[in-house]
Order: C-alpha cells, then sequence, then structure tokens
C-alpha cells in the first residue's frame, strides 16, 4: 500500500526535524563560547617576543572601553585609543609602558636611542623609571608571553 503521507504528518515531522537542529546549533554555539578566551582589554596582543626583544616597539591600541589610560583618545563607538611601548628588560624579560607623559597630553613618549624621552626634556629607563627622579614614573603594564606572544592587560596599570 502506496498511499501518500499526509500533509499533516509531513508538516509535523519536517517541524520536529528543524526544532531538533536549531536545538543542536544552540547547544555547540554556547559550548564554543564558553570555552573562547575572553574578549576584553584583558588579553591584547601586540607583538611576538622576538620583536620585542630586538627592541622597544611603539604600538597604538584600540581599547573596548576607557580605563582610564594617561593619553587615552576617543576611537568612535564608545572605544578609547592608547598607545604602548614594548621593550625587552636589562633581565631579559619584557616591559610594556604607557606611551603617554605624565602630566602632559600634548607630550607624547618617544623612543630614544638608550632611553624614553619626551617633547619637554623629561626621561625614562625602557623599564618607565624616571632619569630625574623628580619626574614621576610611566604607567606601567602587565605583560604575559605566551606561545611566542606578547600579551598585555590593558585592564588597568599595574601598581607601583
Amino acid at each position: 500500500m502506496n498511499e501518500p503521507v499526509p500533509f499533516r504528518r509531513a508538516a509535523v515531522g519536517c517541524l520536529l526535524v528543524v526544532l531538533t537542529l536549531a536545538a543542536i546549533a544552540l547547544v555547540v554555539r554556547l559550548a564554543i563560547l564558553g570555552a573562547a578566551a575572553p574578549r576584553d582589554d584583558t588579553v591584547v596582543t601586540v607583538a611576538t617576543a622576538a620583536d620585542a626583544a630586538g627592541g622597544p616597539i611603539r604600538r597604538d591600541l584600540i581599547l573596548s572601553r576607557s580605563r582610564g589610560w594617561s593619553g587615552e583618545r576617543d576611537a568612535g563607538n564608545g572605544r578609547v585609543q592608547v598607545a604602548v611601548i614594548v621593550s625587552p628588560t636589562t633581565v631579559g624579560g619584557i616591559v610594556a609602558v604607557n606611551a603617554a607623559s605624565p602630566g602632559r597630553s600634548d607630550c607624547t613618549v618617544e623612543i630614544a636611542a638608550d632611553r624614553l624621552r619626551v617633547c619637554d626634556g623629561r626621561a625614562w629607563t625602557f623599564e618607565g623609571i624616571p632619569i630625574d627622579a623628580a619626574d614621576p614614573p610611566l604607567e606601567l603594564i602587565e605583560v604575559d608571553v605566551t606561545s611566542g606572544s606578547v600579551v598585555l592587560d590593558m585592564s588597568t596599570p599595574l601598581s607601583e
């Protein structure tokens, strides 16, 4: 007996298949999002460890929102832009500092041959320590080297 399948039974069957596939897609999507790394300013990859070990590097970063860093500039849509300098330390590690001059928003930190300097003559070591003790230090940024990449935590400056 080859009778055609009633329309109502076919529609219900197709609806059950579609709902089952949608449920599977939802479960897979939630599993992927649950296992993914955070997409905020705590994980910002700026360079390879080899590039950073070769000498100071200046990078402009876009952050998801203002975090109170010195020298933040509006990047639109609630985001901000901030400049950082990543360089090797004298003991073999990697350090990152904010490239904004403390107290002077019109004077950015530039990379010189053996130090960081600004337009008004103040200078710091590559680790952000002032050459003149009267000057404030640069804002330090937490650095982690993961799988050969230099990763910064831009959520807040490191404490002194």
